[in-house]
């Protein structure tokens, strides 16, 4: 009993995060007086740095609440997909790649339901595979010692950010999860200095590939590790027979190119290709928030002060780079490796800032980048001394962040999973979501006009069309409103939903103007819903019409 009131004690997972960050410093300062660790104590040093993570992020995966609209819609898209597994038939994730949705709907193969704690589960795996790879990533480039320093500033940035556009299971993480495989692939190979072998070539390539799958936004940090890999491999056309290099150019080639063929001929075969190429390929290339790139490159400096939590982690990586500058003791340095680094942060940030919108989660791209750098830096800075100050540096930073945060954290209501421990593991079922499912059951069909893509979990009902939000059948220009709504009503025409809801108000997301944005703004639509169903009411601001059948035979 006493246990279990201690696990629900908020201030015990406050003081325990605290603590796990003080051990994790310490154990760092202290490994460097050692004159040699072992294997295993390396290793245990990096289990402590993932503990820490865990520790602090342990609370979040048992809260069942949406924390951003992204959650609700990869878990409706992942719900679809459970019942209607074809991707751009069913589905169309926009900026959100087929991969995550893939992904997100795992959980229920091994009958777990698809609710927010499934899929914040499914995403802190990606962030452990990201911290783990991105460690191996550092070692084989540098060093252990370099390796857990460059990434302390990363796990504490991931483990104390307070912002929720961090702490949601975005769907930027399964790229970012694959990225790290890669640049793990690519730093074995540059170990091993064995640009030349088909099989490492073709892996990387592979992986590579599945990136934009995931999210096409992590497409140019995937290029750069791609196109290092090929540059290292023609340094090396002098010193290899030509068939050895064609094969190697060969098995980055091939694959680089197998999963996206594999993809053509899937959507090909399954009539989607059109949907393919105009709805997510053109669709994201477009995207874009209507200025230029250099507008938003200088709105830059403004988007990353919004953030503090990741403007503290750049305020660790610029005090690093003057303590380089001061101290460094002249070791002969990789200049190929930092050369990498900036290139990743130059094309990471690139994907962070084109689409022009500011969205705090599209930072996490940058992450790794940068740790990258600091390793770089780092690998000069050998005595205890600096190893000190570094993680002294990182501790007070954070703290003085956190205290920041502190007053906006108390006013924040979805920051309950701190205050309430384990409070909230049950999925909430709103009003609409209830009188929804009296005209209906889990399984079939629902639509819902406007961006609340949270009913579709609550009732566990899948989407009757591929657009689980109508921002594209509203906004933007006449063409792709036009494309948009086509589908729109194609789809609700096929699956013909037992109950439709407009959503539009005060539950939708952006979408809130119920006279310009409402349904019947869409006349085609509205014609259809006139004609195939009855209106029930207005139930907390979300109008609900159930099929005409199904309210004869509720």
């Amino acid at each position: 009993m006493l246990a279990a009131n201690l696990l629900k004690n908020p201030v015990f997972w406050e003081v325990a995060g605290w603590l796990a960050f003080l051990i994790v410093g310490g154990l760092f300062i202290a490994s460097d007086f050692r004159h040699r660790l072992s294997r295993w104590q390396q290793l245990g040093l990096l289990v402590v740095l993932v503990g820490l993570l865990v520790t602090n992020r342990l609370l979040l995966l048992f809260f069942n609440r949406e924390l951003n609209p992204d959650e609700s819609q990869m878990l409706s898209q992942a719900i679809t997909l459970w019942h209607h597994p074809v991707y751009w038939r069913s589905t169309d994730g926009a900026t959100m790649g087929p991969l995550s949705s893939y992904f997100a709907s795992i959980p229920a193969y091994w009958g777990s339901a698809l609710d927010y704690l499934a899929i914040r589960r499914t995403g802190f795996l990606c962030l452990l595979v990201s911290v783990i790879t991105g460690y191996f990533t550092l070692e084989n480039f540098f060093r252990p010692r370099t390796a857990r320093l460059a990434l302390l500033p990363g796990v504490a940035f991931l483990a104390f950010a307070y912002q929720l556009d961090f702490l949601h299971a975005t769907n930027e993480q399964l790229s970012l999860a694959l990225l790290g495989l890669a640049f793990w692939q690519y730093s074995r190979l540059w170990k091993r200095q064995s640009f030349d072998s088909v099989s490492g070539l073709f892996v990387l390539g592979f992986i590579c590939s599945l990136v934009p799958f995931a999210k096409l936004q992590g497409a140019p940090p995937a290029l750069v590790i791609a196109a290092a890999a090929l540059i290292e491999l023609l340094g090396l056309r002098k010193r290899l027979d030509p068939a050895q290099f064609w094969a190697a150019f060969g098995g980055l080639l091939a694959g680089g190119l197998a999963f996206p063929l594999l993809v053509v001929f899937l959507t090909w075969q399954f009539e989607v290709f059109d949907d393919f190429l105009q709805f997510y390929l053109f669709g994201n290339l477009n995207y874009s928030a209507g200025a230029s790139f250099w507008d938003y490159l200088l709105r830059f400096p403004a988007y990353v002060y919004h953030n503090l939590d990741f403007l503290f982690f750049l305020i660790q990586s610029f005090a690093l780079l003057l303590g380089w500058v001061l101290f460094s003791e002249g070791r002969k340095k990789h200049n190929g490796l930092l050369i990498f680094a900036l290139a990743s942060i130059i094309t990471a940030g690139y994907a962070v800032i084109k689409p022009g919108n500011e969205f705090g989660h599209y930072l996490l791209y940058l992450i790794f980048p940068f740790c990258l750098l600091n390793a770089w830096l780092i690998d000069s800075l050998q005595a205890p001394f600096h190893t000190l100050v570094w993680v002294l540096l990182i501790l007070v930073s954070i703290g003085i962040k956190s205290a920041l945060q502190r007053e906006d954290l108390a006013k924040e209501p979805l920051n309950a999973f701190r205050q309430q421990p384990f409070g909230f593991r049950t999925l909430f079922v709103s009003t609409p979501a209830r009188e929804i499912l009296k005209y209906a059951r889990p399984g079939e069909d629902l639509v819902v006009w406007g961006w609340a893509p949270t009913y579709n979990i609550q009732t566990q009902m899948p989407q009757g069309v591929a657009d689980n939000h109508t921002i594209r059948c509203m906004l933007g220009s006449p063409e792709a409103q036009s494309r948009h709504r086509a589908r729109y009503l194609r789809n609700i025409q096929t699956s013909r939903p037992p109950v439709f809801a407009d959503a539009v108000g005060p539950n939708s997301f952006w979408l809130n103007n119920r006279a310009t944005q409402g349904y019947e703004n869409f006349p085609e639509l509205k014609r259809f819903i006139d004609a195939n169903y009855r209106y029930i009411g207005d139930v907390e601001n979300t109008r609900i019409y159930v099929r005409t059948d199904r309210y004869q035979q509720p």
